[in-house]
């Protein structure tokens, strides 16, 4: 006898045999023992779920031998026909491939005669959103008013594509995903009867590659069997579904939560050797992530199962800002795997980008603690150098620092400090104003004060600025707020900002890139004028060059 399938030889032949859909199963029986019967019944879920098999199922409840029972005999002829998908009276379309209008309108016109040798004419159209609107049209009369001896049974993935006509026609039901643990016991029953050895890790695995798929999960462990020579060990089964145990997705963690990048490179590239799926991993990263997250919120009593103790260690190790931000950058490194250069680097860059915001949170709280400053960093280093008082010497000190920006990457201009050792005055020059603007990098309506105003002077803290008078619009008062915040680590607390409209001579950031632009312009006139081809151009054919059309290379 030929091999059957787990798939096929282990799906449910009446309700008691469905898995993990105990609120359809209760409707449709009691539905069915008390005579309510509903002309037609949608069943939505994902792939595996059982849809097919409970539209089976209750064409044999419906066409039973016996009488319309919730228990069918399974042993009469209808049942066993049925079962075998030789029931004349039942037929199954797939409307994946039946579309038409006038395939679903041959389909109906056989509706009206009577059954052959069932009590019942069942029509079972799976993934029945994929009818065309005119196929839905022409068999809306019949699916709201269908002959007594008529059931349809409609199956979907995608219940939202299906028109509200059809939807308020049909008693609904909706199919739930499978949990692991639940397809973990269903595997065990089944390898039990098949008295095939197992490891129960092995299960587990496989529990959470079938994503919540009954059919799914059968499939893989008819892989798993046929992989391991007739045993399902954990191991095995690990290679293949390039996957990888709790415990190492433990071990990442550990490497994250102590910043050790070299011991976190090594497990990466372990995984690499097993040729494990990093989308996987990534995957059932942001699982356990999330497992964590929930002990921290509600308790250790959230943590259920075998890892327990490690997911309650972690939940006390880790941080929850650091728990979410994990998960979200999981989530989002899993979405763009696919543009990585491979999926081990991808794999690599994302969990080191989770390392790089735990070596940014450690290092903030170091420097904070060791200098007792206040751990809100301003974002770009403060430039300003207090020199030193010198009185012996009898002439004010100068200092001048230039200093990287901390987020921006470009050099701030010097700010020189005279400090007048008679009256404790203080007059800081700003050498080049536009550059000192640009590496504020401010934006927004502020940012276009910024760029405007030109520098006059700044003493004892009051910064004197002025502000053309073709840009007075932008003197307003939030503006200026925004602008002063932005200066304020760099010139000091107690900072007063004057902005006066008047007389401009150039000097500001917005009249320097407009030279800038000017001159590249110029630039480029000039090397199409120079070119010797628009110079042949010119003169065999008398051609004109469009001075608009000319664009620096950089713009």
């Amino acid at each position: 006898m030929a091999h059957q399938v787990l798939a096929r030889k282990w799906r449910p032949r009446n309700f008691a045999d469905v898995v993990g859909q105990d609120h359809v199963v209760r409707a449709l029986t009691n539905a069915l023992d008390t005579g309510r019967i509903h002309h037609a019944y949608l069943f939505t879920g994902t792939r595996g779920v059982g849809k097919t098999t409970l539209a089976r199922i209750l064409a044999k409840a419906l066409n039973c031998e016996t009488g319309v029972t919730s228990k069918p005999c399974g042993v009469c002829t209808a049942c066993t026909d049925i079962d075998a998908g030789r029931f004349v009276d039942l037929l199954e379309v797939d409307a994946a491939t039946n579309t038409k209008v006038d395939e679903m309108r041959e389909l109906l016109e056989t509706a009206q005669y009577a059954p052959v040798s069932g009590r019942y004419k069942v029509y079972i159209i799976d993934e029945v959103h994929m009818l065309s609107k005119s196929a839905f049209n022409a068999m809306l009369k019949t699916l709201e008013e269908p002959p007594g001896h008529v059931e349809f049974i409609l199956a979907t993935t995608d219940p939202q594509k299906l028109p509200i006509t059809v939807l308020s026609r049909c008693l609904q039901f909706n199919l739930k995903n499978l949990p692991p643990p639940l397809i973990v016991s269903h595997l065990s029953n089944i390898l039990g009867k098949e008295n095939i050895p197992f490891e129960p890790p092995a299960l587990e695995m496989l529990g959470r590659a079938a994503e919540g798929s009954a059919r799914d999960s059968l499939s893989l462990l008819d892989q798993a069997i046929a992989y391991g020579a007739g045993e399902v060990k954990a191991e095995q089964v690990a290679a293949m579904l390039g996957a990888l145990d709790q415990s190492y997705l433990f071990s990442l963690l550990d490497c994250l939560s102590e910043g050790n990048a070299k011991q976190l490179v090594t497990e990466i590239d372990q995984l690499g050797a097993r040729s494990v799926s990093f989308d996987i991993t990534l995957k059932d990263l942001a699982g356990l992530l999330a497992r964590i997250a929930l002990v921290q919120s509600v308790g250790d009593s959230a943590a259920e199962g075998p890892d327990s103790a490690n997911i309650v260690r972690l939940s006390g190790v880790l941080k929850a800002e650091q728990v979410q931000l994990f998960y979200q950058i999981a989530l989002l490194g899993r979405r763009d795997l696919s543009l990585a250069p491979d999926e081990q680097s991808g794999f690599t860059m994302t969990l080191l980008r989770m390392l790089a915001f735990v070596g940014t949170s450690t290092a903030t709280e170091s420097t904070a603690t060791n200098t007792g400053a206040d751990k809100k960093s301003a974002p770009v280093e403060k430039m300003v150098a207090v020199a030193e008082r010198n009185t012996s010497a009898g002439a004010p000190p100068v200092a001048k620092v230039s200093q990287k920006a901390a987020n921006t990457g470009t050099s701030l201009p010097v700010v020189e400090e005279r400090v007048a050792p008679t009256l404790g005055q203080t007059t800081k020059q700003i050498d080049d104003w536009p550059a000192f603007v640009a590496g504020l990098n401010l934006t927004g309506l502020a940012g276009m004060l910024a760029k405007q105003c030109e520098f006059r002077s700044f003493s004892d803290g009051v910064l004197e600025l002025v502000l053309p008078a073709t840009q007075k619009h932008l003197a307003d008062k939030s503006y200026q707020e925004k602008f002063k915040s932005e200066l304020t680590p760099h010139l000091g607390a107690g900072l007063r900002l004057n902005i006066r409209v008047g007389d401009a001579s150039g000097a500001s950031l917005a009249a320097h890139e407009d030279r800038e632009r000017t001159q590249l312009q110029l630039a480029a006139e000039a090397a199409i004028d120079e070119d010797p081809f628009i110079k042949n151009l010119k003169q065999d054919f008398g051609a004109d060059v469009v001075r608009s059309s000319i664009r620096p290379a950089n713009s």
